[in-house]
């Protein structure tokens, strides 16, 4: 087994146990303290692919815009990781491991969340890669929802979008 593999075993398996140190009664780390740390985390890979796809589109040169993009991403994360650290009662360890643990669910979730909107290849290429993002975040989803603390948030909270509308209350009883 070479390196990468061996690397890529272990990071998920320290993924994992982030996950289930960070859900449920017994949770020992904040993952998500609440909607709206969750949207600053989704926040940190979506303003570098988006800032990059925009300045892309108005003609501006790619790496430029993936420079402006890394820039704002890297504030974003700085924010990020004050507040992780003052959740997780200002322990470096458990704030590391709440860290490598919504950093990666974010950039899968954003991944595939632009792969289902845009896939890539042929014909059926794009179907099968749209399936598979489908897939990736009908899975990853509610798993991301268990690590939420508090469900309530001021900027980014999924109750005030359906607020009014016609969803079932399973679903918004779960939110």
């Amino acid at each position: 087994m070479d390196y990468y593999n061996f690397f890529l075993i272990v990071f998920l398996a320290v993924v994992v146990f982030g996950v289930f140190k960070g859900c449920g009664e017994n949770r020992s780390i904040i993952v998500f303290r609440d909607y709206d740390d969750l949207g600053l985390t989704f926040l940190v890979p979506a303003s570098f692919f988006l800032i990059t796809y925009i300045f892309t589109m108005l003609g501006g040169n790619q790496n430029i815009g993936a420079i402006i993009g890394g820039v704002v991403a890297l504030i974003l994360f700085i924010k990020l990781v004050i507040n992780t650290y003052i959740d997780n009662g200002r322990k470096i360890g458990k704030c590391a491991l709440s860290l490598i643990t919504k950093l990666p669910l974010a950039i899968i979730w954003i991944v595939n969340f632009i792969q289902l909107l845009n896939p890539s290849g042929t014909g059926s290429q794009r179907s099968k890669n749209r399936g598979q993002a489908l897939v990736i975040l009908a899975l990853l989803s509610p798993i991301i929802g268990m690590l939420v603390v508090d469900k309530s948030g001021s900027y980014f909270n999924p109750k005030s979008w359906i607020k009014g509308r016609r969803v079932g209350s399973t679903i918004r009883n779960s939110l």
